[in-house]
């Protein structure tokens, strides 16, 4: 009977405890590391359908192009206060989702941001997407959002 209680058979070792912790904790980082990966995928995906976005409301409200894009401008015969240097600027508003004339905070998601194959680099919830119009073309880049002043 006393042998049978001192027997270590089937019993796990010390080493088979410590290979089986660091396992586990192995599984885990690479767990953590993948659901950031999945996050900066789904932040870069935000950024992207803003792109998309801002440059379909561009289009609509500036008749593809050809006028100012600023909502409720109504004037685009080119004496606009949005006609600069023979285009119209504006800045596509997340919040509201249309296209103002004050340049709004930064919403972007992600610390790097494509459109059409150029790439831009910021901070994120610092950048807003430029919108210029004219000539029958829209064209937008991400740039510098206005900054709250209480930063």
């Amino acid at each position: 009977m006393v042998s049978k209680l001192r027997s270590t058979t089937g019993a796990v070792s010390r080493r088979e405890a410590l290979l089986t912790v660091l396992i586990v904790c192995m599984l885990l980082f690479f767990g953590y590391e993948f659901m950031n990966y999945l996050k900066g995928q789904q932040q870069k995906g935000d950024d992207a359908l803003r792109a998309n976005t801002a440059e379909s409301v561009a289009k609509i409200n500036s008749n593809d192009g050809a006028g100012c894009p600023v909502r409720g401008c109504g004037n685009s015969s080119g004496s606009c206060v949005h006609y600069v240097a023979g285009e119209y600027i504006g800045y596509y508003d997340d919040v509201s989702n249309t296209i103002v004339a004050r340049k709004p905070f930064g919403y972007n998601e992600y610390g790097t941001m494509k459109i059409n194959g150029e790439v831009w680099h910021g901070k994120p919830k610092t950048m807003v997407i430029r919108v210029v119009t004219g000539n029958n073309d829209v064209k937008l880049n991400w740039e510098l959002g206005r900054v709250s002043s209480g930063s």
